[in-house]
C-alpha cells in the first residue's frame, strides 16, 4: 500500500486489509513522505490492532511518487503473492481468501476478483467514468490467452488496465524483472501493459473483492475541473505514447491489430479531451504537439495488411502526417462528427 495524502481514507483502507479472514501475510505500508497524518494513522493501527505485528511500515527517503513506492514493495515483499491496494480504496470481506484459494487451485500467475466502483462514503456509483467489472469463474491457460481475452473487442471492457485487486505470483514478477515506470500517474496501467502479454495462466472469480473509490480531488477523478495544468496533459500524452510504442512490440500476436487500434483510439480521446477543455488549460494548445500525439506508430504498408479496423488506422495515419494546422482541424472535424466536441 503506497501512502501519500490519504488521511481521510487510510484507516478504512488499512483496516479492510487487517480484518480479512486470512492471516498468513505481511502488510507493507510505504510512507511516501506525505503532507498529512496518514502514516500516524497507519502506525496507530500497527500498535493497536490485534494483528498489528503483520504491518511493516517502510519509509521512503523523500517523496518519490507512487511508481517508486510500488517498486519498493516489489523489492521488499517476502510472500508467495503480491496484492496491491490503493490507500483510498478498500477490500471486501473475504477478498484475500477468495483470491488465494483460486490462485492455489489453478496455479495462476495472476488472479482477478470483481470490482465495484463507489463514492467516498462507500456507496456504488452506477455511472462513473470507471466501470466496475463482474468476472465469471474461469481460468485462461496458454500464451496470449489473457492478452487476447483483454483485447478481443475495441468497445467492450473485459479487464481493467489497473494493477490493484490482482493477486500476482512474486516469482512471476521477478522472473520477468517487471518494474513500475517513472510517471506522475498511470504507473499501474503501464505496468499492466508490460505484464499482460507475459501471463500464461490467469484465473478469475465472480466474488466482489475490491471497492474502487472515486474521489473528487484525485488524479483519477472524472469530475469537471475549472483549471487543468498543461504539464498534466503532457504526462497523459507521454503515457499514451509509451502504450502506442509498446503495442507495436506485439507484432505477430493474435490480438496485435486490436491492441494497436485501441491505443490509437485512446490517444484520440485524450486529444479530444484537450481540445474540448482548451479554455481551461494553463497554456495554449501547441498544434504540433497534437499532431505528433496522433502520429501512427506503424507504416502504411503495415496497416493495409490489417484484417480489421484498417480504415480507422489509415485515417489516423493520414492525420498524423498532415501539416499541423490541417491535422488539428481534421481532429476537430472528426470530434464534432462523433459528437465529442
Amino acid at each position: 500500500m503506497p501512502v501519500w495524502g490519504v488521511e481521510k481514507y487510510i484507516r478504512r483502507s488499512l483496516e479492510s486489509v487487517m480484518n480479512q479472514d486470512f492471516d498468513d501475510m505481511e502488510v507493507l505500508v510505504v510512507d511516501d513522505c506525505g503532507p498529512d497524518k496518514s502514516i500516524d494513522i497507519a502506525e496507530n493501527i500497527k500498535r493497536n490492532h490485534p494483528k498489528g505485528n503483520i504491518i511493516r511500515i517502510i519509509h521512503q527517503p523523500k517523496n518519490m511518487g507512487c511508481w517508486a513506492a510500488r517498486n519498493r514493495i516489489l523489492e521488499e515483499a517476502k510472500g508467495k503473492y503480491i496484492l496491491l491496494i490503493d490507500s483510498d480504496d478498500f477490500f471486501a470481506e473475504g477478498a484475500i481468501s477468495a483470491l488465494y484459494k483460486q490462485a492455489e487451485m489453478t496455479g495462476a500467475e495472476i488472479t482477478y476478483g470483481s470490482i465495484v466502483v463507489v463514492d467516498e462514503e462507500g456507496y456504488p456509483i452506477p455511472n462513473s467514468g470507471v466501470k466496475g467489472i463482474l468476472h465469471r469463474n474461469m481460468v485462461l491457460k496458454g500464451k496470449n490467452q489473457l492478452a487476447s481475452y483483454a483485447n478481443d473487442n475495441i468497445h467492450e471492457l473485459k479487464l481493467h488496465n489497473f494493477i490493484w485487486n490482482s493477486l500476482i505470483r512474486t516469482d512471476f514478477i521477478r522472473k520477468h524483472q517487471l518494474k513500475f515506470r517513472k510517471t506522475k500517474f498511470w504507473d499501474d496501467v503501464l505496468f499492466n501493459a508490460d505484464m499482460q502479454p507475459l501471463v500464461e495462466t490467469a484465473a478469475f472469480i465472480p466474488d466482489i473483492t475490491y471497492h474502487y473509490v472515486i474521489r473528487d480531488n484525485s488524479l483519477s477523478s472524472y469530475q469537471p475541473r475549472e483549471n487543468i495544468d498543461m504539464a498534466e496533459i503532457r504526462q497523459h500524452i507521454s503515457n499514451h505514447e509509451y502504450l502506442k510504442a509498446q503495442s507495436i512490440t506485439l507484432r505477430g500476436k493474435p490480438y496485435f491489430e486490436i491492441r494497436v487500434t485501441k491505443m490509437m483510439l485512446n490517444m484520440f480521446y485524450v486529444i479530444i479531451g484537450v481540445i474540448r477543455n482548451k479554455s481551461k488549460l494553463s497554456e495554449k494548445i501547441n498544434k504540433n504537439e497534437i499532431r505528433e500525439a496522433i502520429h501512427h506508430p506503424l507504416q502504411v504498408k503495415d496497416i493495409i495488411k490489417f484484417k480489421g479496423y484498417k480504415g480507422i488506422n489509415l485515417l489516423f495515419w493520414m492525420i498524423g502526417v498532415m501539416p499541423s494546422p490541417i491535422s488539428y482541424a481534421s481532429i476537430c472535424i472528426l470530434g464534432k462528427l462523433k459528437k465529442l466536441i
